[in-house]
Order: C-alpha cells, then sequence, then structure tokens
C-alpha cells in the first residue's frame, strides 16, 4: 500500500499537483481581496462579509478545480491503455486506495489554505470579528465534504468514459448551474450538487439599506441534514468509483 501511494505521490509531482492545489486558494483570494472590507470602512462584521462571500466563490471555483485534479489523477491511465500494465504490478484496491488518499489529501490542502488565508487576510486588514472555533471547523467540515464529493464524482466519470474532458466540462457547467441554484427554490438546491456550498453557509445576510449602503450579515444554525446528505452522495460515488475501477476491463 505504501509502495502505491508513493507512486501516486511521484505522479503528482511530475503532474506539478502542488501548483495545481495553491492555485485553487490563491484565486478564492485574489477575488475575495478587492470586495474584502478594509481602510475606513466598518469591521466589525467584517469577516461576517468574507465568510458571507467565501461560499458563492468556491460554487464558482471548485467545481472546475476539483474536475481538474480528477481528470489530471487519472490522465496517465488513461493514456496508451496503461491499466493494463500497472494491474501486473499491483492490485486493483491498491491502486485505488493510493488515488482515493492522494485526493482526498489535495482536497483538503486546498481547504486548509483557503481557510488559513482567509483569516490571514481578516487579521491583515485589522477585522474585530474573528469568528468562533465552531464555525471555523463548520466551515472546513462543509467545504471539504462538498469538494470530496465532487471530486469522486467527476473521477468516476474519467474513469467510466476513459476521457478526462467530460469531467472538466462538467465542471465548468456546473459551476454556472450551482451558482445559478442560488435564486432556485431550496427544494431545488438539493438536486444541484455543485452548487451546495451556498446552502451550507453559515454566514447570511439579513438586510441591506439601498440608500445608506449599510449591510447587516447574521449567522443561521448549521445546515446539518444538507450536510449529512452531501456526506452520504460523496460515499456513495465513492463506492461506485472504486466498483467501475475493480470492473473495468483493461
Amino acid at each position: 500500500m505504501m509502495k502505491s501511494l508513493y507512486a501516486e505521490l511521484q505522479k503528482a509531482r511530475r503532474r506539478h499537483d502542488l501548483p495545481a492545489c495553491l492555485l485553487i486558494p490563491v484565486a478564492v483570494l485574489a477575488w475575495a481581496w478587492p470586495s474584502a472590507p478594509g481602510g475606513t470602512e466598518d469591521l466589525t462584521t467584517a469577516f461576517h462579509a468574507l465568510f458571507y462571500s467565501l461560499p458563492i466563490m468556491n460554487t464558482v471555483l471548485m467545481p472546475v478545480g476539483t474536475a481538474m485534479l480528477a481528470s489530471r489523477l487519472w490522465d496517465v491511465e488513461i493514456k496508451g491503455n496503461f491499466p493494463k500494465l500497472l494491474y501486473t504490478l499491483q492490485s486493483r484496491r491498491s491502486l485505488f486506495t493510493a488515488k482515493a488518499l492522494l485526493g482526498t489529501g489535495e482536497v483538503l490542502l486546498i481547504t486548509a489554505l483557503e481557510l488559513g488565508g482567509t483569516l490571514a487576510l481578516g487579521l491583515w486588514n485589522g477585522y474585530s470579528d474573528f469568528p468562533p472555533a465552531e464555525q471555523l471547523i463548520y466551515f472546513f467540515v462543509c467545504t471539504a465534504t462538498v469538494s470530496l464529493m465532487l471530486f469522486f464524482s467527476e473521477l468516476l466519470l474519467t474513469i467510466l468514459l476513459a476521457n478526462p474532458l467530460p469531467a472538466l466540462c462538467t465542471g465548468i457547467a456546473g459551476a454556472l448551474i450551482g451558482l445559478f441554484s442560488a435564486f432556485m427554490p431550496p427544494i431545488v438546491v438539493y438536486f444541484v450538487p455543485w452548487g451546495y456550498y451556498i446552502p451550507l453557509g453559515s454566514y447570511i445576510l439579513t438586510s441591506w439599506d439601498p440608500d445608506t449602503r449599510i449591510t447587516v450579515y447574521g449567522i443561521k444554525e448549521f445546515n446539518l441534514p444538507m450536510l449529512l446528505w452531501t456526506a452520504l452522495l460523496g460515499v456513495f460515488f465513492f463506492v461506485f468509483t472504486w466498483r467501475a475501477i475493480r470492473q473495468k476491463e483493461v
């Protein structure tokens, strides 16, 4: 098992996965930086504003980012029918386990960098409403759970079709559909997994005065039923990805 994981790490190094993982949180922070409160603005609810906007940014960027990682994770196996050679050297189980561990680690790294960068941005600007620990944990768990669910769904698509392009196209289309789902009735959101970041967010906009431009943010209760549903979807895609590798003909 350790040899399989080491082999995947070597592939990741040659694919330059680390810069790809850094690109996503950097893009989120580059997007958040111009719109983050600062200067003479009211900083008493600045973190509220930042964490309110992060799920929207993730809805746009993460489906594409996870599709990129998933397609790259299986790209060597697509070229030249490489699994035929791999399965003479290692079992299908070890191949899947190593790839699943690597992909999970990459998603968790992206989520941690995004959260850490957001907190650093807020502290740099002197925000006074530092989020409580339970809010930070909830944000991390929700973001990681949705991202892993999307990652394994896109990896499954790449394996079944033996082509990375459909997963990338699905990620791009999913980002647009997920963003539009925020304006749909709540029941519709459950059928648009790319947009789960937004309803799982705990920071909400409670009021906005167009004349004075005063914005008031609030915190809602954790959406644990939807988080559980997202985790179940992730397990579903995880299991079917393993079945796809186990039953794939070479």
